[in-house]
């Protein structure tokens, strides 16, 4: 898990970066649904993307994640097109019903969820905030991509609040970053450009659990060294 003393560091570090960049990101979170392959400064500037897929493509075939740890499998408790390529696995741990109540959906409406690589040429923005942050304890990132945590009525995708109730979730470690002598941990972009640091809610070393809430965040694992 990361440390206090770090983590106090790496929360200043974001503060100070959130007030740099948030003119670049544009405060404020948008109305309309983003397409997966829109990053978090795409929906609110517009700008452009290195990824695309569309909103029938991933709402339409519902799929889900596993990763494999020590030779057991953890498997997403929620459906959703899970299309990231640096990240061996995406797995929401909290569990449909739970999420259901925590958010009000109701009859028909299920929770879903849309993971898609980003890169820093794409999200320019949200990489300069996340690299800082990673610096400010001596770390890198390891891998980053966008998640929308959200809801389906039918093939009608929408994004759940960023204000909900808390969600479990996991990435798999790439193994060529697992690395003795680190720790893992997690920063998460919102659109307006507010910063979140998620530590590690585990000791296992192939993964890194962390606690978010729902909406679009550009989403990063970083490693930093652990004396």
């Amino acid at each position: 898990m990361i440390q206090t003393k770090l983590l106090k560091k790496v929360l200043a570090a974001a503060l100070a970066m959130s007030l740099v960049m948030a003119p670049a990101i544009t405060a404020g979170a948008t109305d309309d649904t983003p397409e997966p392959g829109s990053s978090v400064e795409e929906t609110v500037t517009g700008t452009a993307s290195d990824t695309s897929v569309s909103a029938v493509e991933a709402a339409a075939v519902p799929t889900t994640s596993t990763v494999t740890v020590d030779g057991k499998t953890l498997t997403s408790a929620v459906s959703g097109a899970y299309l990231s390529r640096q990240i061996p696995g995406t797995v929401i741990e909290t569990g449909s019903a739970v999420i259901s109540e925590g958010y009000g959906l109701t009859g028909a409406e299920k929770p879903y969820v849309r993971v898609y690589d980003i890169t820093a040429k794409g999200s320019p923005a949200a990489y300069a905030s996340i690299n800082a942050a990673a610096a400010a304890v001596g770390g890198s990132v390891v891998s980053s991509v966008n998640m929308e945590i959200g809801k389906l009525l039918g093939r009608n995708f929408s994004l759940l609040p960023q204000t909900g109730a808390p969600i479990i979730a996991a990435f798999g470690i790439p193994k060529k970053s697992i690395a003795a002598g680190y720790a893992y941990a997690v920063i998460c972009v919102r659109p307006g450009g507010a910063i979140e640091i998620m530590p590690d809610l585990d000791d296992d070393p192939a993964t890194v659990t962390f606690s978010t809430t729902g909406g679009l965040g550009a989403y990063s694992i970083v490693m930093y060294p652990v004396a």
